[in-house]
C-alpha cells in the first residue's frame, strides 16, 4: 500500500472540503444577515433555497454548472454574444476552483437557514447597551452577535464540511486531473485494479477521519442545541429595510453572486430542457422530452425509481420509529438519565460512506442486486427518519405517556394505541425526506453496478456521460420534480403538525 498516495488523497479529500465549506459560509453568513434583519422583496424565496441541498440531487447540480459554466455554457456564450470573445472566456469548470464553486454554493443555504434563525433569536439587550455605549455596527457584530452565533455557524458548517468530504458526483465530474477524494479513489479503485490492500486502507482511513468529524460534529451540536433552549422563538426584532449606500451595495453584490452562482445554473437546467438547436441557433422545444421518452430504458427506470425509493423510505421510516419509540419510553421510565449514547447511535451509519458500503457489498457477493441497493439506502437515511420522529416524540409529554400506560396492556398496545396516532404526520414527513433522498441517489446504484438495472439518477448519469445533455437536463428535470414535489409534501406535513 503505498502510504503517501493515501495522505495525498486525504490530504485533497480535506482540503477541498474545508475550502467547499470557507466559501459556503462567505456567502451565507451576509446572506442569512439579511434574511434574519433586513425586510426586501424576495426574503421567503432566498431561504426557501435551503431545501435545495436536501431536495436536489447533487447529480442534477451538477448538470446545471455544467450548461451554464460549461465551455459551450451559457454564461461563455454570452460573454461571448456581448464582447466578441474567439474562444470561451471562462475555463473554470473541470478544475479544483470549479469544484469548490459548485460545492460552496450547492450547500451554503444550509448555513444560511441555521444561522438566520438563530439570528432572528437573539437576545438585543447586549448589542443595545453596547449601542448606548457608542459602540459602531461593525464592532457589535464581530465582539458580540458573532460569538452568540458561534454555536450554529459552527454546526452547520460542520454539517456542510461532512456532506463536502463525501462528495461523489460533483468530484468525479468536475474534480479535474489528477485531483481525487478519498470517495472517487475507492470507487475507481475498485472497479479499475485489485489493490485490495490499498482499498482496505482507503476505506479504513476514511471511516477514522468521519468518526473524528462526527464526534466533533455531535459535541458541537449538543452545545448549540444548550445555546439555542435560551432563545426565545416568541419575540423577535422588527426587521428594518436596507438603508445607506454601503448595505444596498453589500446587498446587491450577495444577491448578484447568488443569482450568478447558485440560481442561474439551475435555470440553465430548465433553459436545456425545454430547447434545441437547429442551424446554429437555440429554440424552444419538446425535442428533448421526445428523445428520453423513447429510449428503452427510461420508463423501467422510472419505475425502479419509485419501487426503490418507496421501499427504502419505508424500512427507513419503520425502523427510525422503533428506535425512536424504545428510546422515548427509556427516557420517560428514567427521566434523570441523558442517554446520550442511545442517541449517538443513529448517527454512527454517517461513519460509513456509501461508496464504501458499496464496494463491500460487491467484494462479498459480486455484483449488487436491488435488494442491496433498497437495503443499504434504508441502512443509510434512516438516521434522517429517527431525527424527525424522535423530534415529535419528544414532544410527547411524561404525563401522557404515564396516563397511557395505566389504561395500557402493555408497551406494543401503548404504541399502536397512543404514539403511532400522534406520530403519524412526522412519519409521513420521514417517509417523504427518505424518499426523496433515495430517489436522487446515484452513488450507491452507480458502485453496485446492478445488472440490467437503472433509476432515474443513473439514466440522467447516462446521459451526462455521453455528452447528451438536452437529454440529460430533461431527464434530471424529471428526477428533481419527484425530488421536490415529494420533500415539499414531507416539509407542508412538517409545518402543519408543527403549528
Amino acid at each position: 500500500m503505498d502510504f503517501y498516495r493515501l495522505l495525498r488523497i486525504a490530504s485533497f479529500t480535506i482540503n477541498q472540503a474545508l475550502c467547499s465549506t470557507a466559501l459556503a459560509l462567505l456567502i451565507a453568513l451576509p446572506a442569512a444577515f439579511f434574511c434574519a434583519r433586513r425586510q426586501f422583496a424576495g426574503r421567503r424565496f432566498l431561504l426557501s433555497l435551503s431545501a435545495v441541498p436536501f431536495c436536489m440531487p447533487a447529480l442534477i447540480i451538477a448538470l446545471g454548472y455544467v450548461t451554464f459554466l460549461g465551455l459551450n455554457g451559457g454564461l461563455n456564450r454570452t460573454l461571448i454574444l456581448l464582447f466578441g470573445f474567439k474562444e470561451a472566456p471562462v475555463k473554470l469548470l473541470y478544475s479544483f476552483a470549479g469544484l469548490i464553486i459548485a460545492q460552496g454554493f450547492y450547500n451554503f443555504p444550509l448555513i444560511m437557514k441555521n444561522v438566520s434563525d438563530a439570528w432572528e433569536r437573539l437576545p438585543a439587550n447586549q448589542a443595545e447597551s453596547a449601542r448606548l455605549l457608542g459602540a459602531g455596527e461593525f464592532r457589535i457584530f464581530w465582539t458580540i452577535t458573532i460569538f452568540q452565533l458561534l454555536p450554529s455557524i459552527a454546526s452547520s458548517s460542520m454539517l456542510v464540511f461532512i456532506y463536502c468530504f463525501l462528495s461523489f458526483i460533483l468530484v468525479l465530474l468536475f474534480g479535474g486531473i489528477g485531483n481525487s477524494t478519498l470517495e472517487v479513489e475507492i470507487y475507481k479503485t475498485a472497479r479499475s485494479t485489485l489493490e485490495y490492500k490499498y482499498l482496505i486502507g482507503l476505506a479504513l482511513f476514511e471511516s477514522i477521519i468521519l468518526i473524528i468529524i462526527i464526534t466533533f460534529y455531535c459535541l458541537i451540536e449538543a452545545k448549540s442545541a444548550k445555546r439555542t433552549k435560551g432563545l426565545t422563538d416568541k419575540i423577535y426584532i422588527k426587521r428594518e429595510k436596507i438603508r445607506g449606500w454601503k448595505e444596498i451595495l453589500f446587498f446587491s453584490l450577495t444577491i448578484f453572486v447568488i443569482l450568478l452562482f447558485f440560481i442561474a445554473p439551475l435555470l440553465g437546467i430548465i433553459v436545456n430542457a425545454f430547447s434545441s438547436s437547429r442551424n446554429g441557433a437555440v429554440w424552444p422545444s419538446l425535442e428533448s422530452f421526445k428523445r428520453i421518452i423513447k429510449i428503452r430504458a427510461f420508463w423501467p427506470s422510472v419505475k425502479s425509481t419509485f419501487l426503490v425509493g418507496i421501499s427504502s423510505a419505508f424500512l427507513s421510516t419503520v425502523f427510525a420509529f422503533i428506535y425512536s419509540c424504545f428510546l422515548r419510553l427509556k427516557e420517560n421510565k428514567n427521566p434523570e438519565k441523558s442517554f446520550a449514547v442511545y442517541k449517538v447511535i443513529p448517527m454512527l451509519p454517517m461513519a460509513v460512506s456509501s461508496v464504501v458500503l458499496g464496494v463491500i457489498i460487491t467484494r462479498l457477493v459480486g455484483r449488487g442486486n436491488p435488494l442491496h441497493l433498497v437495503l443499504l439506502q434504508a441502512f443509510l437515511n434512516w438516521p434522517l427518519a429517527f431525527r424527525i420522529i424522535y423530534l415529535n416524540l419528544s414532544k410527547i409529554s411524561d404525563d401522557t405517556i404515564n396516563s397511557a400506560l395505566l389504561i395500557s396492556k402493555n408497551r406494543i398496545d401503548l404504541i399502536v394505541r397512543i404514539i403511532l396516532p400522534l406520530s403519524l404526520k412526522s412519519l409521513i414527513s420521514s417517509f417523504g425526506f427518505t424518499f426523496s433522498v433515495s430517489a436522487g441517489d446515484t452513488s450507491l446504484p452507480l458502485v453496485l453496478g446492478i445488472p440490467k438495472f437503472n433509476t432515474l439518477s443513473l439514466f440522467t448519469y447516462g446521459l451526462a456521460s455521453a455528452y447528451r445533455f438536452n437529454e440529460a437536463c430533461a431527464s434530471g428535470l424529471i428526477l428533481g420534480l419527484i425530488c421536490i414535489i415529494t420533500y415539499s409534501f414531507a416539509t407542508l406535513q412538517k409545518k402543519y403538525h408543527k403549528n
